[in-house]
């Protein structure tokens, strides 16, 4: 049963028709989230509160566009789908496998648009809910199109529904949508800064990318990992080097790379994090805009010891924040993915073996966002390629008392492997966490001899990487 919301008149852009879109803001897909309550909410109470999130978040309500190579969100105020569903001889998990935050499959909890649905210059919503009432439990299926914002958007758009449903004010403050639009960078920049954008180099027609990204899955299996906060605050006492304020998602990410450097010939030699710049100070920033404010930052090349790989990471981080390299950076990237797009193509993120690509999640916490379940909301996406590692806080756990209780500082883990490598790399997950633990060399591994002086000697810190 399908049924329709409009956002509550007038919207916080009554007197805007459009918003304009940078070559930056131009990801053009879905993102698919899916909120799972221990109870089951209102109906009608849900349509008020996303009518009046929509009011707040009017582009969400509109029309992506494009026209002589300017790109834009009409903002039409169109009514936005919820599928209703219900499924109340079942319960949640007869489809989601286990509390795992990332699922091999939720397309039955989310709302389908037909297969050659195009939401530039048509009529396709950019958002879509679908609502699943089993037994005792409620799914809320979300599906953003990622032009109206990154992760923090989505969230914090989420969060605001989340407050209304509840009818209590928004955390967060009003979002803008101001959009700073950079020049096309001069020559010498562009030299410079191109190479440090390889996310972006590979471009096809957008009737290929299904096709590419299946020949890159093929092989590949999802690895999953579950950290606890006590296995966290244990390694971060003992191996805090003092040398530089290292963070958790600095040294997590380390540690998978030596794990990987342990299962393969060709070292991992590269890291590139999806990080926000929100919090940067520069002119061109907004801290609370509604778009996105996201960047590949990629590192030098990769010593081979845990504590120079971490400091690696976080030097390319802590250098990403310099308010001059980031606008040359997001010139040179907004003038390429215009470009790109504007003749017909679009980005493929290829897999490579010596390149580990991050885009952490744990520190937005996607579970306070619970229409009233506190203790029992969990939060689940999907999606998963070659050496795409994929942090997130984990969910709650229900005990036998039945009485839900969080994990406190877990962060669970996901990453697309070779199915080759994917027993011997949980082998190792399992077996050699501790951060006294000795390596013995793998006879199945040509790597771990030369790696073995140098693994181990740091571990995590706490990161804030994903919001910052």
């Amino acid at each position: 049963m399908m049924r329709h919301v409009s956002p509550k008149l007038p919207t916080v852009l009554e007197h805007q028709s459009t918003v304009d879109l940078p070559g930056y803001d131009l990801w053009l897909h879905y993102v698919d989230n899916v909120h799972v309550l221990p109870g089951v909410i209102d109906l009608e109470r849900f349509k008020n509160a996303l009518s009046h999130t929509l009011q707040l978040y009017p582009h969400a309500a509109g029309q992506l566009r494009c026209q002589d190579g300017r790109w834009f969100i009409e903002l039409t105020n169109t009514h936005i789908p919820v599928d209703v569903s219900n499924a109340e001889e079942k319960a949640a998990d007869s489809i989601l496998r286990d509390d795992w935050v990332i699922q091999e499959d939720l397309s039955p909890l989310l709302s389908h648009q037909p297969v050659d649905a195009n939401p530039i210059n048509g009529t396709t919503p950019l958002i879509r809910f679908k609502l699943t009432f089993f037994t005792e439990e409620t799914c809320i299926g979300i599906s953003w199109h990622h032009t109206l914002g990154d992760a923090i958007a989505l969230f914090r758009f989420t969060h605001t529904l989340s407050q209304f449903y509840q009818n209590k004010v928004p955390e967060f403050a009003t979002p803008t949508f101001r959009k700073h639009f950079f020049l096309p960078p001069s020559e010498a920049i562009a030299t410079e800064y191109y190479p440090k954008i390889r996310q972006l180099h590979d471009a096809y027609p957008f009737a290929e990318l299904g096709a590419k990204y299946a020949e890159a899955l093929k092989g590949v299996e999802n690895l999953q990992w579950r950290f606890s906060g006590e296995e966290l605050r244990r390694l971060h006492a003992r191996n805090s080097t003092g040398r530089q304020e290292l963070t958790i998602q600095d040294c997590l990410t380390a540690y998978l790379v030596t794990v990987l450097n342990r299962c393969q010939e060709k070292p991992i030699r590269m890291v590139t994090n999806a990080g926000s710049y929100r919090n940067v100070k520069a002119p061109f920033i907004d801290e609370n805009v509604a778009g996105n404010a996201i960047l590949n930052i990629i590192s030098e090349q990769l010593p081979l010891d845990m504590v120079g790989i971490a400091a690696a990471i976080r030097t390319s981080i802590i250098r990403s924040r310099d308010a001059q390299d980031l606008e040359n950076c997001l010139s040179t990237m907004s003038d390429c993915m215009l470009t790109t797009l504007n003749s017909g193509k679009s980005f493929f993120f290829a897999p490579c073996d010596d390149v580990m690509t991050v885009n952490s999640n744990s520190s937005i916490d996607w579970c306070s966002a619970h229409f009233g379940f506190p203790d029992g909301s969990r939060f689940h996406t999907s999606g998963f390629t070659k050496f795409y590692f994929r942090p997130f806080k984990s969910n709650p756990v229900k005990g036998v008392d039945g009485a839900w209780r969080p994990r406190q500082g877990s962060i669970d883990v996901s990453m697309g492997v070779p199915i080759e490598l994917k027993s011997r790399i949980l082998d190792i997950l399992a077996g050699s966490f501790e951060p006294n633990a000795i390596l013995e060399e793998d006879p199945h591994c040509s790597c771990c001899g030369l790696l073995q002086p140098f693994l181990f000697r740091s571990f995590f810190l706490h990161s804030k990487l994903s919001a910052k």
